[in-house]
């Protein structure tokens, strides 16, 4: 028995061991990340559109699925004491090799809204589905998310219920790949 365990140990080791050591399976880097919450008050529409930078990472699981996150920090355009800082994940289905890519995403994101001259704070999390393309060289990466629809229903913690919410983001990013 404890040589099956080994063996299977050792099977298992190897072929972590060679997935890992695949040059391009990894990619970080830095991108624009803007977050757009919509809200309709009757027949009146109000946008809220926040700004910034984000940390990006990711990895190809397989040629056609990959897992990815960023780390942002905002600040809204109309606002400047109003922040929005969190993180998403989600996994992308498409083609993620060498040259043109396109995917789409199914994936989660938290992240915590501060008004400072208020003193306000809230924290939304939920779920997202977007889709977006990019380009791979060797070494570098180039994306473009080009939309991410979020759930919206903490987005209404400090309003009306009867108010409607929809939220989205975009972001472009340049990596390296390893």
């Amino acid at each position: 028995m404890k040589k099956a365990i080994f063996a299977i140990g050792l099977c298992m080791g190897t072929f972590t061991t060679q997935a890992i050591a695949e040059e391009g399976r990894s990619n970080i880097g830095i991108s624009t990340y803007t977050l757009v919450v919509n809200e309709k008050i009757g027949l009146a529409n109000y946008s809220y559109t926040w700004s910034g930078t984000a940390i990006t990472g990711g990895y190809d699981i397989t040629d056609t699925l990959a897992v990815n996150g960023s780390l942002y920090s905002l600040e809204e355009l109309a606002d400047s004491n109003s922040t929005m800082k969190g993180f998403d994940a989600s996994l992308r289905f498409g083609p993620n090799g060498l040259g043109f890519t396109y995917y789409g995403s199914l994936g989660l994101y938290s992240e915590t809204w501060k008004q400072s001259v208020r003193n306000l704070s809230e924290r939304h999390t939920g779920g997202l589905i977007g889709g977006g393309f990019g380009y791979n060289w060797k070494d570098v990466n180039l994306n473009w998310n080009v939309i991410s629809f979020r759930t919206a229903g903490d987005y209404k913690a400090s309003t009306s219920s009867a108010n409607k919410f929809s939220a989205g983001t975009g972001s472009i990013s340049v990596g390296y790949r390893f």
